[in-house]
């Protein structure tokens, strides 16, 4: 560090590094300045306040009690007192607009030496209308300089005494005679002794000194006192400010409550995760707020659990966890429940398993290729051998039937795994999803009986993705299936195509609608998984092929139904633009 440069570096050895503490070592004594100021502005604010309520009360009192007095001396001090009360209202008044936009020590300091001008005037007032230099009244003087030391410390103490002392020295030379009395003063203010006005004199203005001494030292011990508490709640402030901001920042939510579970603070991303960024929760008891936390947490002894919830359609799971909070005696106060979105884990190990159900499938579709399928082509054979050898009793061909038909079964299932476990990939080319959808209605309506069904497409022309065309085709087969199968009385199967722009990139989706039996809640989730099944005779493979298709082009699957209403399964797919 070259010389005559200063660090910017915060002293570590403080052990302090809360905002205000960088606040105080960056500004320095402009902190304290600032400090400074606002409190002088405060003290002067008040004072003011004082002041002219002090005036209204006299100028009351004195506008009443004046009429029952007319003609007399103290008729005669009343109407003084309304008047100089009056017209000290006035600037009292007039401070307030100057305060309020004050905002450096300088205006204030000019303002409250002119306090302190007026504030002498009508103490000299009162001495002068009671009896001069020896009025009870002179303790005005003192309460002045009181005054003005706790407002501008030592400085402010000396002016008021050197105010206080003219003044005095003024009201004494009238009683002396050396300056002309005026009018409105004969008959209030007498003359008097030179050593009677010289012992007033002497002694208020020897008490003036001692309050002055008394009251600077005060003053400058309230002025000290006023800063550190003002910097106490500073610290205290931004230690406050601190906390929040890091409570704020951290990705776990937050939230804390007292035994009763009265929430007594969340954090922001509680909120996010628990959906309340719109409500406020402060002081709400928590399981009216989530009433899924009530029976996990109300068990004893209480355990880390997970929530599976919703959030603008996309499951989200979340992983709570409670600890005590405790006070610095040791005693439990409250509760800290801290949340943690861990959807994203979810997801891994949900991927995890559906690779390690693939790579075990995978094994097993080599073992059911080998072993299984060959001995059922030689039994298909046979058993066609022997129904075409004849001299056969209608059981035993009918029972040959059955065993063709479930080889054919087996044969079917079969190829399913075969097409999921180690899929085929051909050619990767444009795919026009219309003209796959038309083609595979019409093969569809060759081999099956469509009587009682309709099947309406509404996809629009021009509509392209990259990938597989057999997949493809195969993929729609496996969903139209599924809704023809849904439908067991007949029905109406739509299928509908949607684009729209997502990111800046262009997607459609292509939905199967059917008004068929619908699909439980209870079974939604578990719908596209491998093997799983509601069909008495199906395979589960079809559906999940449907998936894995969909990620094969960069898509994903979805589905919603209703029961006794119907079912809907939605491809979403990127577009391209055709070659």
């Amino acid at each position: 560090m070259g010389k005559g440069q200063t660090s910017d570096w915060v002293d570590l050895s403080s052990g302090d590094f809360t905002p205000a503490a960088n606040t105080r070592h960056h500004l320095g004594n402009d902190d304290a300045d600032d400090r400074g100021w606002s409190l002088t502005r405060t003290k002067l604010l008040w004072l003011s306040s004082l002041r002219l309520i002090t005036m209204l009360v006299l100028v009351t009192a004195s506008a009443i009690l004046v009429g029952d007095t007319t003609g007399s001396i103290l008729d005669t001090v009343q109407t003084t007192l309304m008047w100089v009360g009056l017209i000290a209202a006035v600037p009292s008044a007039l401070y307030f607009p100057f305060l309020l936009t004050a905002r450096s020590n300088r205006p204030l300091n000019i303002i409250a030496i002119m306090q302190m001008i007026q504030d002498a005037i009508f103490a000299t007032t009162m001495i002068t209308v009671t009896g001069g230099s020896g009025s009870a009244f002179t303790f005005f003087y003192s309460l002045n300089i009181v005054v003005a030391g706790i407002v501008l410390g030592r400085a402010g103490t000396l002016i008021s005494i050197a105010i206080s002392f003219l003044m005095l020295l003024g009201v004494a030379q009238f009683e002396l005679g050396n300056f002309v009395m005026p009018s409105f003063l004969d008959g209030v203010l007498k003359r008097s002794s030179f050593n009677d006005v010289l012992y007033s004199v002497v002694l208020n203005s020897a008490a003036f000194a001692g309050i002055g001494v008394l009251s600077s030292y005060l003053a400058e011990q309230l002025r000290k006192s006023d800063i550190e508490r003002e910097g106490y709640r500073t610290t205290l402030e931004d230690l406050k400010q601190l906390h929040e901001s890091i409570l704020a920042s951290v990705e776990t939510g937050i939230v804390s409550c007292r035994l009763d579970y009265r929430i007594l603070h969340i954090n922001r991303a509680a909120q996010s995760l628990l959906n309340l960024e719109t409500v406020r929760v402060q002081g709400m008891h928590l399981f009216d707020v989530v009433p899924e936390f009530r029976a996990p947490m109300e068990r004893e002894p209480a355990e880390d659990f997970e929530l599976k919830s919703m959030s603008d359609g996309v499951e989200k799971w979340l992983r709570v966890s409670t600890s005590p909070l405790i006070s610095k005696s040791g005693e439990m106060i409250g509760r800290i429940i801290s949340v943690q979105n861990v959807t994203a884990i979810k997801q891994l190990q949900a991927k995890m398993k559906a690779e390690e159900r693939l790579a075990t499938l995978g094994k097993l579709s080599s073992v059911v290729a080998h072993e299984i399928r060959n001995p059922l082509a030689a039994m298909s054979a046979s058993a066609q051998m022997i129904k075409m050898a004849g001299n056969l009793q209608p059981d035993d061909e009918q029972a040959l039937e059955i065993v063709v038909r479930e080889i054919d079964r087996l044969n079917e299932w079969i190829t399913d795994l075969l097409y999921f476990a180690r899929p085929k990939v051909g050619q990767i080319r444009d795919i026009d999803l219309r003209s796959v959808i038309s083609n595979m209605i019409s093969l569809l309506s060759s081999l099956v009986n469509l009587e009682g069904y309709e099947i309406v497409s509404l996809v629009e022309p021009g509509l392209f993705v990259k990938g597989d065309p057999d997949r493809m085709h195969r993929a729609f087969m496996n969903l139209t299936k599924n809704s023809l199968e849904a439908m067991s009385k007949g029905g109406v199967l739509k299928i509908i195509s949607n684009t729209y722009i997502e990111d800046s990139q262009p997607w459609v989706d292509i939905t199967f609608e059917d008004d068929g039996c619908g699909i439980p809640p209870e079974e939604i989730d578990r719908i596209l998984d491998v093997f799983y099944t509601t069909k008495p005779r199906g395979t589960g493979l079809g559906l999940a092929t449907v998936a894995q298709v969909a990620k094969e082009v960069q898509g994903h699957i979805s589905v919603k139904s209703k029961p006794g209403v119907g079912t809907s399964f939605t491809i979403k797919m990127p577009l391209i633009e055709a070659n």
